[in-house]
């Protein structure tokens, strides 16, 4: 099969049988509807999941893939949505059905050149209104994304604003075919009991992260006096905030930010 896509195919049969346990326990545990699968993963996941829920799609770019997946009769064309997963309009897909998608669990191993991404598509936007979430990517993307990650990345901070971004398992190189040069690793997307923020503040969030991005490495009270000299405004800084460089900013900060 193909690796052009970046396509890495599991084939630790511990590793597919703790995903398959997993992906059950969320769907039991959080009373979904549908499970969406991105990218097959060469039918090692796909036949173990499919049945779980009520319903079941996968997102697959590839052709050859697609048609291996209605040969073999691992499911029906209804079921495919043969598109890139970065175009393809899920809600819409969803709302046809009659699905709601906080109600979905996506799942998938994601392709290590887009995991970022894919992950602000679901998890990652003020759009976003996706429920559950497991996946495999690439170890570094997801230490740097889970929800007690040491320093907090842009990506984190979007991730957890609505979700909380559990580390679940970490998955070496040989339970690949091709074996990559990193280990992966199997994080869990769960939503908050009670929301972080609004949408309205997801967009001041996104809004304050583009300001203040770039100045990581300088504490935020440094980062303010420069963004004030571009004579752009910047919420006031409480003082327990202003000495901390933006890594070590935690979402309470945050929040106090965008109050």
């Amino acid at each position: 099969m193909s690796t052009y896509l970046g396509q890495n195919f599991l084939k630790d049969s511990k590793i597919i049988s703790f995903i398959t346990q997993k992906i059950s326990d969320l769907y039991e545990q959080q009373q979904c509807d549908t499970i969406i699968e991105i990218g097959p993963w060469k039918w090692a996941i796909t036949k173990k999941i499919k049945n779980i829920g009520k319903q079941f799609f996968v997102i697959e770019k590839d052709p050859k893939m697609v048609a291996c997946l209605l040969e073999k009769d691992i499911l029906q064309e209804e079921q495919i949505i043969h598109q890139d997963v970065l175009e393809a309009n899920v809600f819409s897909l969803l709302h046809t059905h009659g699905i709601r998608p906080e109600n979905a669990l996506i799942v998938g191993n994601l392709p290590y050149y887009i995991t970022s991404p894919i992950v602000r598509k679901f998890f990652g936007n003020e759009q976003s209104q996706y429920g559950w979430g497991f996946f495999m990517m690439q170890r570094e993307v997801g230490d740097k994304i889970k929800q007690d990650a040491p320093k907090k990345s842009y990506l984190w901070r979007l991730c957890n604003f609505a979700h909380e971004v559990h580390y679940s398992k970490t998955v070496p190189a040989k339970a690949f075919s091709p074996a990559p040069k990193v280990q992966s690793c199997l994080l869990s997307f769960v939503p908050k009991h009670s929301a972080s923020g609004s949408r309205e503040q997801f967009a001041t969030l996104v809004s304050l992260l583009d300001h203040i991005s770039p100045y990581k490495r300088k504490t935020m009270g440094k980062i303010r006096k420069m963004l004030e000299k571009k004579w752009i405004s910047v919420c006031p800084l409480f003082p327990h905030i202003a000495s901390k460089r933006l890594e070590e900013v935690t979402w309470d900060d945050m929040l106090l930010l965008l109050q």
